[in-house]
C-alpha cells in the first residue's frame, strides 16, 4: 500500500501536506490540494489509522484557554484554527475543549486556569496568557507532567510558542504608509492603549519606523475610547490639513463612525482584520490592512501540542512566527 511519505516524495512535497489535503485542510493552496489528491486517487491510497503507532495510544485531553476579543473575528478564527486541528487528530484519541474567558479579565483567565490545573487527567493547555508573569507563576510547578503551547501572547521563553511578530506587523503597517505620504505631509497617530495582545506592539513598531521618515508626524495622541477618539479625530481633521491616519487600537469602530466625508482622500493603514475593516477596504476608506494567519496559528497550536504529546517532540525554536499578510482591496478575499 501507499503511504503518505511516498505521495510526498513523489510530488516533491512535506508528508504534513499531504495528510492536510487527505484530511481536507483549507490551510493549504487548491491548486496542491488537487495535485494530491489526484495522485490519491490513483494510487488507490486508503486512510490507515490502525497500521499508525500513534493510533493506539491513550487519549490526550487537551484545553485551549482563548481570550474573546471585541474583535469577533479573531477569536472565531482562532477557535476555528484549533478545530480544524482536532478534526485532522481525531483518529489518534486527541481532544481539545475550548474555553474562552474576556480579554479585558485577566483574573478570570486565571481562576479557569486553576481549574483546569486540578483536573487529574489533564494533559496540556494552549494558551494565550493575559497576565504572562502570574500566569507562568502558576503553571511552572506543573511543568514536569503537565504540556503547555502559548498562542498569541509570548508565556516564557522555555514554553513553545505560536503567534504573529506584532512589533513588525506595526513596522510594515508604517513602511505603507511612508509608500502612500509625501514628504512633509502630515500624519495623525491615536493611541488607544495596550488590548494586552497586539495594540501597545503595533504602535512600537509602527513608530520605529515611521519616525524615520520624513512625513510630519502628529501624536500619538491619546484616544481614550472610540467615542473620544471619534471626537478628537473630527477636531483635528476640521482644524489642521492632515492626509494620513493611524489608529493602533478599536480602528474598525472609530472609522466606522467617522463620516465618510471626512475620510475621502486621507491614507489609512490599520492592522487586524474583522467584517468592517474589510467593509472600509471595499469602499476604498482603508487603502490597506497588515493582518496575521489567525486560523494558521490556531491550528499549528493545536498541531504543535499534538506532536508534544504523541512524538516527544522537543522544540529547538520556541517562537513559531506566524505570516503577514497585506490585504488590500485588489486582493480582498470574502
Amino acid at each position: 500500500m501507499v503511504t503518505q511519505k511516498e505521495i510526498a516524495e513523489k510530488l516533491g512535497i512535506s508528508r504534513t501536506t499531504v495528510a492536510r489535503a487527505i484530511n481536507g485542510s483549507p490551510l493549504i493552496k487548491e491548486e496542491t490540494k488537487k495535485k494530491i489528491l489526484e495522485l490519491v486517487k490513483e494510487t488507490n491510497y486508503e486512510k490507515n489509522y490502525v497500521g499508525s503507532s500513534l493510533a493506539g495510544k491513550k487519549t490526550k485531553k487537551v484545553c485551549a484557554l482563548v481570550v474573546e476579543s471585541k474583535n469577533e473575528f479573531y477569536t472565531s478564527e482562532i477557535k476555528r484554527g484549533i478545530n480544524l486541528a482536532i478534526k485532522e487528530y481525531k483518529a489518534y484519541n486527541y481532544k481539545i475543549e475550548i474555553k474562552t474567558t474576556d480579554i479585558n479579565d485577566p483574573e478570570k483567565q486565571i481562576e479557569e486556569l486553576e481549574k483546569l490545573l486540578k483536573i487529574k487527567d489533564l494533559d496540556g493547555i494552549i494558551i494565550t496568557p493575559l497576565d504572562k508573569e502570574k500566569v507562568y507563576k502558576i503553571i511552572k510547578p506543573y511543568l514536569e507532567k503537565l504540556k503547555i503551547v502559548s498562542l498569541g501572547i509570548r508565556l516564557h521563553n522555555d514554553i513553545p510558542h505560536v503567534g504573529p511578530d506584532h512589533i513588525k506587523q506595526g513596522k510594515i503597517a508604517a513602511g505603507l504608509m511612508d509608500n502612500l505620504l509625501r514628504k512633509n505631509e502630515k500624519l495623525l497617530i491615536v493611541d488607544n492603549g495596550d488590548d494586552k495582545v497586539s495594540s501597545k506592539l503595533y504602535l512600537k513598531g509602527f513608530l520605529d519606523r515611521i519616525n524615520n521618515t520624513e512625513i510630519e508626524i502628529l501624536g500619538p495622541l491619546e484616544g481614550n475610547g472610540i467615542e473620544k477618539s471619534v471626537e478628537l479625530i473630527k477636531d483635528l481633521f476640521a482644524k489642521e490639513k492632515i492626509d494620513g491616519l493611524y489608529i493602533n487600537r478599536y480602528a474598525h469602530d472609530i472609522l466606522e463612525k467617522l463620516p465618510k466625508e471626512l475620510l475621502v482622500g486621507k491614507k489609512i493603514v490599520t492592522n487586524g482584520i474583522g467584517k468592517i475593516i474589510k467593509g472600509l477596504i471595499k469602499k476604498k476608506i482603508i487603502a490597506m490592512t497588515v493582518m496575521e494567519e489567525i486560523s494558521s496559528e490556531g491550528y499549528t497550536a493545536g498541531k504543535n501540542m499534538f506532536d508534544i504529546l504523541y512524538k516527544n517532540k522537543i522544540f529547538d525554536e520556541k517562537w513559531e512566527v506566524s505570516k503577514s499578510r497585506i490585504i488590500f482591496y485588489e486582493n480582498l478575499e470574502d
